[in-house]
């Protein structure tokens, strides 16, 4: 992290990780598989990560782009007829750029707003089939507002709310089964005291 000015910080990671393996199924595709229920190799996963960070207190923002190689675990099937063998095929790389934004423009309410675009491919999938697709379950963007609001008058208490908007994203390998663009709003309260001063009222009482 590099800070030029007292409010504004670049920064950079590189972040590689080990994640346990998945099991072989028994069987598949009405076969038995000959290694089945055998554990996989861990996966390895790697992400490059750099932005940009401003914070005035109030008021901020921040900007990033990022890059993440990984297995993709729908790639584990049979090799061939013959041997029934199941084995780990196929690579994502997920690549995207993100901002967020976050103030307090008035005292008590708080707002917050990111988005995220995203992009992802498959590789090295069997045989080449599905080269070039986008993996599965990787939304296109994902754009996120909250507001958090204390109550005058009422000290502790707060309401809040969130939206989320969800891109579009495919169900298969093939591309061929797809979920659409789809919406979440959450609505919610928090009433927040300190725990010891209401311990000694009641003991006075």
């Amino acid at each position: 992290m590099f800070t030029p000015w007292e409010h504004v910080s670049f920064y950079a990671n590189r972040i590689e990780g080990l994640a346990e393996g998945p099991t072989s199924p028994t069987s598949a595709a009405g076969r038995v598989v000959i290694d089945g229920n055998q554990a996989f190799a861990p996966a390895r996963s790697k992400q490059l990560e750099a932005g940009v960070k401003v914070d005035m207190g109030t008021y901020g923002a921040s900007f990033g782009v990022y890059r993440i190689e990984q297995p993709s675990d729908g790639y584990t099937e049979i090799v061939d007829a013959t041997t029934a063998r199941f084995v780990r095929q196929g690579e994502q790389v997920n690549k995207g750029v993100e901002l967020n934004i976050f103030g307090e423009p008035v005292s008590g309410l708080r707002l917050i707003s990111g988005l995220t675009l995203m992009d992802t491919e498959l590789k090295k999938t069997q045989g080449g089939l599905n080269d070039g697709n986008d993996a599965i379950g990787v939304p296109t963007f994902q754009f996120n507002a909250s507001a958090d609001w204390d109550v005058p008058g009422l000290q502790g208490v707060a309401l809040n709310a969130r939206m989320l908007r969800t891109g579009g994203q495919y169900a298969d390998a093939a591309n061929n089964l797809s979920l659409p663009t789809w919406n979440r709003f959450d609505a919610g309260a928090r009433y927040a005291f300190k725990v010891q001063e209401r311990c000694d009222l009641a003991l006075r009482h």
